[in-house]
């Protein structure tokens, strides 16, 4: 045994003991008449004390992986900021496993060194003992969910890996096949239609920590492979499926944050987009916005046939400046309105740019309406699209609660949205799902299906915590004739029906029970407990912004052998030109 003991567990009580430990150097003392060195493994930090002929032998620096034979004796100075700060090895052998290199960057928490750099250096940023806590609650995660679903009756299934390429609302990467040429294989977006059929097949109770990719464009919280709690019930309606939701997570927080989450809030998609801006509210504050469309008739021509949006933030007209503004313009006009308009209350007066254009009246009903107290800051937006002048708002909710201080990381209020449109209307008019086209609708809109599908509420849920979202899912279609009627609706021929999901209409002639079940992004799961909020934190070695892993240099190249016996051509950028 190349170890007795970890970095992390000696205390008073091990006074006395014979114990090696092994693991890095993280820092060297060297005093002269004593050497001390701080040795670090995953557990912890114990100090070493060494005569100085013994370090005379190794001469150890920084990132030397070594062990340590010595015996445990009280320090005359005790460390209270860690677990072992009250003893160190009085060392009486140092073996020298592997020297190190000067590293790029100090192998510390508070390191300055650039994200760039230390993807480049993966392996020495995991080293850093917040990357190893962030490893161990995502470890946690899939132990705990596995345990609270197995206790209930859930079934673990692995789904494949190489799958036919079916629409799920982004790109899919493809596989080519050797053996079928010109042909290919998808990676899953998710498991969907395969935990379908396992309904079919009659399993009851299913689920699947799933390795899922997407190809599209990254951001702080997405990459374009990730994982999900990937769960389906039968006999089933949405409430059974959302207890299953919360249960797990309540199970979780507790036992990996020892956080006691409350009860779920319920809330419709459409009090989310009007109050909240959003379809994921963050319910820690209130600031919520206010329909004023009377101003619509106030005189302002520009408000003229539009839909008008309020939001106030309290206490903060003197705070607000016209960089401030400058800025929360072009916030909002990446919500495709015109830009926002701010006002000032203050010594009883609304003061703003546009508030001449208002009748006396309207002023006097907004002021009245909206409560105002001295010193509010008025933020209006209109449209002629009620969804944009809401979400643009919504946006600038969440930019000033932050500004305010209100977004507490230890304030947790979850909800669940629900009564999802089942449909969106683009501009050119042709009809999108909002979500996937298995979704099912709820029963008492069904008849609108004939006659103004965007009319349709669907069974979708999302599990929203403190404005992210950890869960999307829905009941399933179980019914064949509105599964081709959605379908349809969609725009797909009956060649299209065939061609991409004719494996799943075949077995929907077969008895399919009401069924349904979610999704849950583990990364996204283990950036809330641990309070980041860059997924690149969660993942072992994670893709950049650009997809691409600056470790190993990947995506690469590769020899033109491999792609001849697939029967790929590569064309260059300079073919591309040409």
């Amino acid at each position: 045994m190349l170890r007795t003991n970890t970095c992390g567990e000696l205390t008073e009580k091990d006074v006395g003991k014979v114990v090696t430990l092994c693991g890095w150097v993280n820092t060297v003392r060297n005093l002269g008449a004593l050497v001390f060195i701080d040795l670090r493994d995953k557990y912890g930090i114990t100090q070493l004390n060494i005569a100085p002929e013994l370090y005379a032998k190794t001469s150890v620096k920084s990132e030397y992986c070594i062990s340590c034979k010595g015996q445990v004796v009280l320090r005359s100075e005790p460390n209270n900021h860690i677990h072992t700060g009250k003893i160190e090895i009085k060392a009486s052998e140092i073996v020298v496993f592997s020297k190190a290199e000067t590293t790029p960057f100090e192998i510390d928490d508070n390191t300055n060194a650039s994200e760039d750099t230390r993807l480049v250096y993966r392996y020495l940023d995991l080293r850093r003992p917040v990357m190893q806590k962030y490893l161990k609650i995502r470890s946690d995660i899939n132990r705990y969910t596995r345990e609270y679903l197995i206790d209930n009756g859930f079934q673990e299934v692995d789904t494949p890996t190489l799958i036919k390429s079916t629409p799920e609302g982004a790109r899919d990467y493809l596989v080519p096949s050797r053996i079928y040429p010109g042909e290919f294989y998808a990676l899953p977006q998710s498991p969907q239609l395969y935990k379908q059929l396992l309904m079919i097949s009659g399993l009851d109770r299913y689920f699947q920590l799933a390795h899922c990719y997407r190809d599209e464009d990254q951001r702080a919280d997405r990459q374009p492979e990730f994982m999900q709690i990937d769960v389906e019930l039968s006999f089933v309606d949405r409430e059974d499926v959302l207890n299953v939701i919360e249960g797990l997570l309540k199970n979780l927080f507790k036992k990996i944050d020892n956080v006691d989450l409350p009860d779920f809030y319920r809330m419709d998609y459409s009090t989310a987009i009007d109050k909240y801006g959003t379809d994921k509210p963050d319910m820690r504050f209130e600031m919520l916005l206010s329909n004023v469309d009377f101003l619509n008739e106030s005189g302002f021509k520009a408000y003229e046939k539009k839909f008008v949006k309020a939001l106030v933030v309290p206490n903060y007209a003197d705070k607000v400046s016209r960089k401030n503004m400058d800025s929360d313009n072009l916030l909002a006009k990446k919500f495709r309105v015109f830009g926002v308009s701010h006002l000032k209350f203050t010594n009883g007066e609304l003061t703003g740019s546009i508030v001449k254009n208002f009748k006396p009246e309207a002023t006097e009903r907004l002021v009245k309406e909206l409560n105002l107290k001295e010193n509010d800051l008025v933020i209006l937006c209109a449209d002629s699209k009620f969804n944009n002048a809401s979400t643009a708002l919504g946006a600038l909710r969440s930019e000033y609660g932050e500004k305010l201080g209100l977004l507490r990381k230890d304030d947790y209020k979850p909800l669940f949205l629900i009564n999802w449109p089942l449909f969106e209307r683009e501009e050119d008019g042709h009809i999108e799902s909002l979500s996937n086209p298995f979704t099912r609708p709820i029963d008492e809109d069904l008849h609108y299906l004939d006659t103004d599908p965007t009319k349709v509420r669907s069974t979708s849920y999302d599990t929203i915590l403190n404005g992210v979202e950890l869960s999307s899912g829905a009941l399933r279609i179980h019914d064949a004739s509105v599964q081709k009627k959605v379908f349809e609706i969609l725009g797909l021929s009956e060649n299209d029906i065939n061609d991409r999901f004719g494996f799943l209409v075949k077995a929907l002639q077969y008895g399919v029970p009401p069924e349904g079940g979610f999704g849950m992004g583990i990364e996204r799961l283990a950036m809330e407990i641990a309070g980041t909020d860059n997924v690149r934190d969660v993942v072992a070695f994670p893709k950049n912004l650009k997809a691409f892993e600056p470790m190993s240099s990947c995506p690469s190249r590769v020899p033109t052998k491999d792609t001849d016996i697939l029967g790929i051509k590569v064309v260059s950028d300079t073919d591309k030109g040409e």
